[in-house]
């Protein structure tokens, strides 16, 4: 049988507009009788209907999703990772593309917010290393969090990774096969992570004793045209690398291409290792040594924090760091 809010009423002996109140979180509800009700709840597993609720609140249980990002695969992470928190709470997701260049980006976004009745974003980088940009939602009262921010705000709802300690850990391991040669590919120069897995690849070759090539550390932007590019500048210097960390794998695929295309077999004549573990990381061959990162819990948990905030569930509402896993490959030899 269907639980009903009259069943969570009479289990939590209290009346019926009570119980109308915690859920829908509206103010002045004595924190006692507020977790009473949540914990009828929980234990009836009593599902609001949300369309009613909507009506009575005036939110539209609607999520966005804020991106630009050219990895396709780590938006498709971040969307599957949101759609499996969404799944069973009545929220629903709006994926809208953005331009963080753009001189009207902010006021675009109150305005989509307004018109659409969105009721919280989930912001991506590298939107979610922009300031002003999250600054002036706060000034229009706009609920989000964030994902792999640049600061972590203890006021803010927020999700990150070790970025740093796992590019360290990579580094370190291509110089344990023997490798001193070492070339990098930074990625997106306005994401956060871009710069953490640099600073982390740098300090593992300084702390290693080995000298920096500039002439092997590019720009990239974290697609793999730009990998590819980078790989085809690389491969025209008079000595090139013997092993090339790029800062995501579709950046290190695109080094593969032109590693091959210049007639250098990977891992026989250049070691190679990328970022994510993205699905292109095992597709390749030589499979790609690489960092799984939790992307799709990462996106899960940052949707959950913000609908826990709107449900009142303050105890769930908790930032999270997330610890990446390195993953050894056949992509990189043993010198």
């Amino acid at each position: 049988m269907t639980v009903t809010i009259k069943d969570v009423s009479k289990d939590a002996a209290v009346s019926i507009k009570t119980v109308s109140r915690v859920i829908n979180n509206e103010a002045n509800v004595a924190e006692t009788t507020k977790e009473k009700v949540l914990s009828s709840v929980k234990k009836l597993g009593f599902k609001p209907n949300k369309s009613a609720q909507s009506l009575r609140s005036k939110k539209s249980y609607m999520l966005a999703l804020l991106y630009d990002n050219p990895n396709k695969s780590y938006l498709a992470d971040v969307q599957s990772g949101i759609f499996n928190a969404c799944k069973s709470t009545g929220y629903n997701l709006v994926v809208q593309e953005c331009d963080y260049k753009s001189s009207e980006l902010k006021t675009d976004i109150v305005k989509f917010v307004e018109d659409f009745r969105i009721d919280g974003l989930i912001v991506t980088p590298p939107l979610s290393d922009m300031e002003d940009f999250l600054q002036n939602l706060d000034s229009h009262e706009i609920e989000y969090s964030v994902i792999a921010p640049s600061t972590m705000n203890p006021e803010s709802l927020y999700v990150s990774s070790n970025d740093y300690e796992a590019a360290y850990s990579l580094t370190s391991e291509i110089i344990k096969h023997g490798h001193k040669d070492i070339g990098f590919i930074k990625g997106h120069p306005k994401h956060s992570a871009s710069h953490l897995r640099f600073n982390g690849f740098i300090d593992a070759i300084k702390n290693n004793g080995i000298e920096i090539n500039e002439d092997w550390v590019k720009q990239g932007n974290f697609s793999f045209k730009s990998g590819f590019d980078a790989g085809v500048e690389i491969f025209h210097s008079e000595k090139i690398p013997t092993a090339i960390f790029a800062s995501n794998d579709s950046m290190a695929a695109g080094i593969m291409k032109s590693a091959q295309m210049k007639g250098l077999q990977v891992p026989h004549d250049l070691s190679l290792a990328g970022f994510d573990d993205s699905p292109i990381a095992h597709q390749i061959w030589p499979a790609l040594t690489t960092v799984k990162q939790p992307v799709e819990k990462m996106a899960a948990h940052a949707a959950k924090i913000l609908i826990a905030k709107f449900d009142g569930l303050a105890e769930q509402t908790k930032s999270k760091e997330f610890k990446s896993e390195l993953i050894v490959r056949e992509s990189l030899k043993t010198l």
